[in-house]
């Protein structure tokens, strides 16, 4: 039997990374309770507390290869539910700042289902782990911190659990972070950057001529652009369709006028959708903020609790890293875990060993879409000294991914967050890389 940590633990939020974060915790924690104040669905369904769950959302490949060490068969799981397998670089259709990038074979492929899919899938899974149980409809007021532990959670009724450990997966709108800052339990600095992102959002039955196919559109143009979209294939032979602006533009608010904003993008995604049967009704999403909570930084922070996902950093949905980074922090935590177990070690200073790691891991995915909306005029605020630089490297790589199928397969894995832009610096791109930078670096 797994070397055990402590009794209990529990969970607040039943989203991705509340449950990725559950089957981190089942082997080192007797019980482990995960609380929701959402009424959860059996099936994949919309839930009032994944606000873009009726959007597009990417597991990218990072985020699956974390979720399969921490639940072995889950990308199967995924497939037998519906899920789509693309090969990026090849099913993955990508126009990138004024073209469509050439195919290639990256090396490695990615699923493709709805949130609700996603999380149904690994909801049943997760409810299996032995001592493991998912209660709803159950509101977290706070954390219960004593003598700068925190001992539990205390609910809505009043109602105090007491628990060794909890994690707070209840995403960046979730009150409890500012919770615990109020209650004096903790410092930390909140940095906030306005991206002013908006989408609407919408599934379609696939036409006969097209149905069964494992093909994803992106489009993402450069500044002046400001519109986006992306399709990709679902489960029960749909398309999600997400199509958005920045700044004060709205996105539509008709299926009519969704279809003609698709035809902006390219003939093979409106001709896809043209004539196509609308499953769902549509529906908007505003992000009008990236955030982080730099719990990592905390002048103040309590033992026994952590933060996971969007609850400590939330960037530009548009980029699909959420989920993965939830799942890649949910990873982290249990290596954590079984080192401490084997090692004889305790809980004592475990969020200290944590929050660095977990903030190198949000941290790539903030460096990613920040330095990526920096770009736009539409994103508000004085940008940071290293800006220029930044963007003359981000240009650099996208001219070689174009001119070389090296780069380009490194770009996906970047974007995937199977590698770190380190590899540009100490990895074998680094010399040519370099050659290529000179003369971009800005004065």
């Amino acid at each position: 039997m797994a070397a055990k940590l402590g009794r209990k633990a529990i969970v607040a939020g039943a989203g991705m990374g509340g449950l990725a974060a559950a089957a981190a915790l089942a082997r080192r924690f007797e019980t482990v309770l995960v609380l929701d104040r959402d009424t959860l669905p059996d099936e994949a369904a919309l839930r009032t507390g994944a606000g873009q769950g009726a959007h597009t959302h990417q597991l990218l490949k990072a985020g699956e290869l974390s979720l399969e060490k921490l639940l072995p068969g889950i990308t199967q799981q995924f497939v037998v539910a519906g899920a789509r397998q693309m090969l990026v670089g090849r099913d993955v259709k990508v126009f990138d700042f004024g073209g469509w990038m050439d195919e290639c074979d990256a090396g490695f492929t990615v699923t493709s289902l709805s949130r609700p899919a996603y999380e149904a899938v690994l909801r049943r899974r997760v409810v299996t782990l032995p001592g493991v149980s998912i209660q709803h409809e159950t509101i977290v007021k706070r954390f219960i911190v004593e003598g700068g532990t925190c001992k539990g959670v205390e609910l809505e009724d009043g109602t105090r659990i007491s628990a060794d450990f909890c994690i707070d997966a209840t995403g960046v709108t979730g009150p409890l972070m500012a919770q615990l800052a109020e209650d004096g339990h903790a410092v930390f600095e909140t940095e906030n950057v306005k991206i002013n992102v908006a989408y609407a959002s919408a599934k379609f039955r696939q036409k006969p001529e097209h149905r069964g196919e494992a093909i994803g559109f992106f489009f993402l143009p450069g500044p002046p652009g400001k519109q986006f979209g992306f399709m990709l294939p679902i489960e029960d032979d749909q398309w999600i369709v997400s199509v958005g602006a920045r700044g004060g533009d709205s996105p539509p608010k008709t299926i009519d006028e969704l279809r003609e904003y698709a035809k902006a993008f390219d003939a093979k995604v409106y001709d896809r959708i043209s004539e196509a049967e609308a499953t769902s009704q549509i529906r908007m999403f505003r992000k009008p903020m990236a955030t982080r909570r730099k719990a990592w930084e905390a002048a103040k922070w309590p033992q026994g609790l952590i933060p996971i996902g969007d609850a400590m950093s939330s960037v530009n949905p548009t980029y699909g890293q959420g989920m993965t980074v939830a799942a890649c922090e949910a990873e982290a935590l249990a290596e954590i875990l079984d080192k401490r177990a084997t090692g004889g070690g305790g809980l004592d200073g475990l969020g200290a060993e944590y929050l660095p790691v977990a903030a190198e891991i949000a941290g790539r995915a903030w460096s990613l879409s920040v330095n990526s909306d920096y770009v736009y005029p539409e994103t508000e605020g004085e940008r940071p000294a290293n800006f220029l630089m930044n963007r003359a490297m981000a240009q650099t790589l996208r001219k070689l991914a174009v001119e070389e199928l090296d780069f380009r397969v490194f770009r996906y894995r970047l974007v995937h967050m199977v590698d770190s832009a380190n590899a540009l610096r100490d990895g074998p791109l680094a010399v040519r890389f370099f050659t290529a930078l000179q003369g971009s670096i800005p004065a």
